[in-house]
């Protein structure tokens, strides 16, 4: 967060005026994964029934044991919705890989060495000494970092998951890959789960992370927030609301000066 001292006058105008951040096929691929983790999370921790690996109670892996008829139909179940979330996010990230995902890792994504001093001033913050965290961009070092987290964390589930469930495909001799790859997506899936509890407690509890929480339901996020958490992007937005405005005032300058010759000729006649 910028240390920028606004008026309260200011503050309130920036408040009110709204920015968009996220378009609709971004707040639905959000939600649909909330919901597929939900399920997928929750019956995945059902079938560590092992003693050894069991991290629920066993009334909660009983529960969903018998919500689904039976252990082998929970473990159908995780599977084919393991699948339909793989399908339909591989399907968004490839449908528009070109277009829309290699330019936003590049723009938005890369590390920069404000990232890099923001890691480090953010430490300071947390041990409670004196920081000044730099300007951010779209989305802050923290969040790029979760953001390589989830990408390494979902290639690895999805792979995995895959072999997992088709397993029975692969030659006698290759089957027993499987025993190596459950704890990698253990271990994936464990990753990700410890980015989204701390992803989830700042967005829902944190007062500065408001704006952003609701930009989730609605796609915008007040200016203010995004001038005090996000300057870089910020100023981008500004520029480009200028850039537009010039524009539309040009465009209203030539066809004021298209109609001139047109008013000159009804007033001559």
């Amino acid at each position: 967060m910028s240390d920028e001292i606004l008026s309260l006058a200011e503050r309130k105008r920036l408040r009110a005026k709204k920015i968009k951040k996220h378009g609709l096929a971004n707040i639905l691929t959000h939600w649909f994964n909330v919901a597929s983790w939900v399920i997928l999370l929750s019956t995945g921790l059902a079938l560590l029934a092992n003693p050894n690996l069991r991290i629920m109670p066993q009334g909660y892996i009983d529960f969903f044991s018998h919500l689904f008829g039976g252990v082998g139909q929970l473990v159908q179940a995780h599977k084919v919705f393991g699948l339909i979330w793989l399908f339909v996010i591989s399907y968004n990230v490839l449908l528009g890989f070109r277009r829309y995902f290699v330019p936003f890792a590049r723009k938005r994504m890369l590390l920069t060495s404000d990232d890099l001093s923001w890691f480090r001033e953010y430490g300071k913050k947390l041990l409670g000494l004196k920081y000044h965290l730099p300007p951010q961009d779209a989305y802050n070092a923290g969040q790029k970092a979760f953001g390589y987290v989830v990408i390494l964390g979902t290639v690895t589930i999805g792979l995995t998951g895959l072999i997992m469930t088709f397993a029975y495909l692969l030659p006698l001799e290759l089957r027993g890959i499987v025993q190596w790859l459950r704890p990698l997506h253990f271990l994936a899936v464990g990753g990700i789960v410890t980015g989204l509890v701390i992803h989830v407690y700042m967005a829902a509890f944190f007062p500065e992370e408001k704006s952003a929480f609701f930009s989730m339901f609605n796609g915008d996020v007040d200016a203010l927030y995004a001038r005090l958490h996000h300057k870089k992007w910020y100023e981008d937005k500004l520029k480009e609301e200028r850039a537009y405005e010039l524009k539309v005032r040009l465009e209203e300058l030539e066809a004021r000066e298209a109609e001139t010759p047109e008013t000159e000729k009804q007033a001559t006649a």
